[in-house]
């Protein structure tokens, strides 16, 4: 199986949504400018797939009474429980240490930044499934536990120390699935502060 890219992030639900903070959402995420994905067939021909996005209340076990997940033919999709915010991906965990030197960094850090603040979160950590060292852990045993963010944050410090949050000190020849030594967080300040002069111009 191939390690595939989460994230997690400090967006949460209070309890008190209705159906209209759903859809709500899916209309703010419906007017993002992303495009559909794209897969190739046996015929190795590139076929783009077509929808939009809608989102599925599902009901969880003992005292957690659910999560809501966005989904469509996207990238990225956000999932929110009651302590914590996860984020699907297309991706493989290795794209995040290649993802610096693509065309598509620029377009994947905008659209993971529209997509978390819609969703009121502020941050977000990188983590990893199918017993990627120490971080399929984290994702696994605490966050689709709906452990709460800053708790995993905080024994993620305790770990690794402080997080990398530069994308280009990135090394992919260092990474070794075995052994992780680093966990990567994305505050996006530098989206943030566009977005303040867009508000002051």
């Amino acid at each position: 199986m191939a390690t595939r890219l989460y994230l997690i992030t400090n967006s949460k639900l209070t309890g008190k949504e209705t159906k209209n903070d759903w859809e709500r959402i899916v209309c703010k995420l419906s007017e993002l400018p992303m495009d559909t994905t794209s897969y190739i067939n046996a015929k190795y021909e590139i076929i783009k797939e077509y929808g939009s996005w809608s989102y599925e209340i599902e009901l969880e076990r003992e005292a957690q009474p659910f999560n809501v997940n966005f989904g469509g033919p996207f990238h990225i999709q956000p999932n929110l429980h009651s302590n914590i915010g996860i984020i699907y991906t297309i991706y493989k965990y290795r794209f995040l240490y290649e993802i610096y030197n693509f065309d598509l960094f620029e377009s994947f850090r905008n659209d993971l930044y529209n997509i978390v603040k819609i969703i009121k979160g502020t941050e977000v950590i990188y983590l990893a499934d199918d017993v990627c060292d120490k971080l399929s852990t984290y994702l696994e045993c605490m966050a689709w536990e709906n452990v709460p963010y800053e708790e995993i944050k905080q024994k993620m410090i305790q770990e690794f120390g402080q997080p990398v949050t530069d994308y280009s000190k990135l090394n992919f020849n260092k990474l070794n699935y075995k052994k992780i030594t680093e966990f990567f967080l994305d505050d996006f300040s530098d989206l943030k502060l566009k977005d303040n002069i867009k508000t002051n111009l």
